[in-house]
């Protein structure tokens, strides 16, 4: 399989650069980094006896998964040489803002053979981890012939991409068998990933390392952040994370029946994708719906707008803190997937969401166990939720209470990983 996928990918590259170059010129996307896309990766001096360890992130999120894991791993093993790769602009400026302490960051290379050889050669890893089972058959297979050690880490296995993976089986089982240990975030992937072909001496169930990043924000902080936004303390909060088309349209229906009961209720918006953000700025002018965004806020201005609209990047984690009640989008319509419900929950809130989160289903059967999150499916139920939670101060105690102590007693992943990873180098 290797040698076919050498060949295959060989050929592709000599259309990929053109291609690739073109897209990136032209419409300015893929433009940072492009050396490193085609495997041109500075290479940084170290000893012969220092050790590399090459972690791949896609995204923002899976740089947020594997920023306590690399802190740790700095503080115990300081003189390991940590190298980050990762795909999209936001994880790139994610790593550069949360993970400074590292000796590189760069974009990963396409998957072809000639840019992944340039590549391997300009990083030097001796231990290469995943970041969730976003499989890459190119860098796993060479990486394989030239003996790295790899290791899938936080991975998680949706029925969505469950289906997907048994289509092409045989290729996922052949790239499963170059891994020295997967670490699967719970039992589910687990067994999901062992039906794939997986060996059981290869599996561990280390737990979700999003929980060791998570801090509760303390009172003064709350007050910060809601002086910034211009919400008196004495106006209830519903912030509706992460949301995705089609769904606004069902909370701002919700959202002018509560303010009808709730008239100080303000409600912080915040789309998954910031280039929406001006389509649901007309949405709202033609709903006559009061808004401001929160890039716009004005140190000076009084509160006089019912809707924030949250078109800054990377502040929702904090936002959820004020909130009374949240809500976590792309959960309302099918096919969804969800988003991060433990965010959320970090802060003591109850957290509603729709029926299609199938990307989460171990955190939301654990949350709705300790009974601090709730499925809505229409406009009217999360008009009757956050209505019944308003009115109930002892309740929303109860909910901070519980989601505190479901959250502390699922850190420790960090710890379990980055004793997986010295492991492996000091084999």
């Amino acid at each position: 399989m290797t040698g076919f996928y050498k060949f295959i990918s060989s050929l592709a590259a000599l259309a990929v650069v053109p291609i690739f170059a073109a897209y990136a010129l032209i419409t300015g996307k893929k433009r940072r980094g492009l050396a490193h896309h085609f495997g041109i990766i500075p290479q940084i001096p170290k000893t012969d006896s220092q050790k590399t360890v090459w972690l791949h992130a896609l995204s923002l999120g899976e740089v947020n998964a594997a920023a306590p894991v690399l802190k740790r791993l700095r503080k115990e093993a300081p003189e390991l040489q940590l190298v980050v790769s990762v795909t999209t602009d936001s994880g790139y400026d994610g790593a550069q803002k949360h993970l400074k302490f590292v000796d590189q960051i760069v974009f990963h290379p396409i998957d072809c053979w000639p840019f992944l050889t340039l590549a391997v050669a300009g990083i030097r890893p001796n231990l290469f981890i995943l970041t969730d089972t976003g499989f890459w058959p190119g860098l796993i297979l060479m990486l394989k012939e030239k003996g790295v050690p790899q290791i899938v880490f936080n991975g998680r296995v949706s029925e969505r991409s469950y289906q997907k993976y048994r289509k092409v089986r045989v290729l996922v089982r052949s790239l499963m068998q170059a891994f020295a240990v997967i670490c699967m975030q719970n039992d589910r992937g687990k067994t999901s990933m062992q039906k794939l072909g997986a060996r059981a001496g290869q599996m561990r169930v280390t737990g979700d390392t999003k929980y060791d990043m998570l801090k509760p924000v303390l009172d003064p902080e709350r007050t910060r952040i809601r002086e910034e936004m211009k919400i008196p303390a004495s106006h209830p909060v519903w912030v509706a994370g992460s949301t995705h088309a089609g769904e606004e349209s069902i909370i701002l229906e919700a959202f002018k029946k509560l303010k009808l009961r709730h008239p100080r209720l303000t409600l912080v918006l915040a789309p998954r994708r910031l280039e929406r953000i001006p389509k649901l700025m007309r949405m709202l002018e033609h709903q006559q719906l009061k808004f401001v965004l929160r890039s716009e806020v004005s140190p000076s201005a009084s509160h006089s707008d019912s809707i924030v609209l949250l078109d800054t990047l990377g502040e929702l984690a904090q936002v959820y803190a004020i909130a009374d009640v949240t809500f976590v989008g792309r959960s309302l319509i099918a096919p969804g997937g969800g988003h991060s419900l433990i965010e959320p929950a970090s802060h003591g809130k109850l957290v509603l969401h729709g029926p299609y989160i199938e990307n989460f289903t171990e955190t939301a059967d654990q949350l709705h166990r300790h009974g601090v999150a709730e499925v809505v499916h229409n406009a009217h139920d999360l008009e009757q939720r956050i209505n019944a939670l308003l009115g109930d101060s002892i309740k929303m105690a109860q909910i901070e209470q519980k989601a505190s102590a479901l959250i502390e007693a699922q850190k420790g992943a960090s710890r379990q990983m980055v004793e997986i990873i010295l492991h492996q180098l000091n084999k």
